[in-house]
């Protein structure tokens, strides 16, 4: 696959993420936060994957991308539904919760990179083994 599809899909599934996160997160709560596990999880899913399928070069900046555009996507779905449910606007626990996470991103992304080019070895290994 091209980088430039790569890319796009990231970008798909990052704003579609982030619009059911945003949704469920307001009808369940009045004041909900995006779901750590939720973004942190697609990060990780991104570039294991790529780097899996020996795409190690687009495995780290397409992870980043995926979390970058999810929090963009996730504000403004947040700022679209506000009043929807009696809900208020989304405003971040802290900046530490903020600098925690936009750190946490890129280190995320990077060990999934290295798990995934692991995991491909590994398979590779058993093949050869048989």
């Amino acid at each position: 696959m091209s980088a430039r599809q790569v890319f796009v899909r990231v970008v798909i599934y990052a704003v579609v993420l982030s619009a059911i996160d945003a949704v469920s997160g307001r009808f369940f709560q009045a004041s909900p936060d995006p779901s750590v596990v939720l973004f942190l999880g697609a990060t990780a899913w991104v570039s294991y994957r790529l780097a899996e399928a020996r795409q190690e070069r687009l495995a780290f900046p397409a992870g980043v991308t995926m979390f970058v555009v999810y929090m963009a996507a996730f504000i403004v779905w947040a700022r679209l539904l506000v009043g929807w449910n009696r809900s208020v606007p989304w405003q971040p626990r802290s900046t530490t919760w903020v600098v925690v996470v936009v750190v946490a991103a890129p280190i995320v992304a990077y060990v999934a990179k290295i798990s995934g080019s692991t995991a491909r070895t590994a398979a590779a290994a058993r093949l050869e083994s048989r």
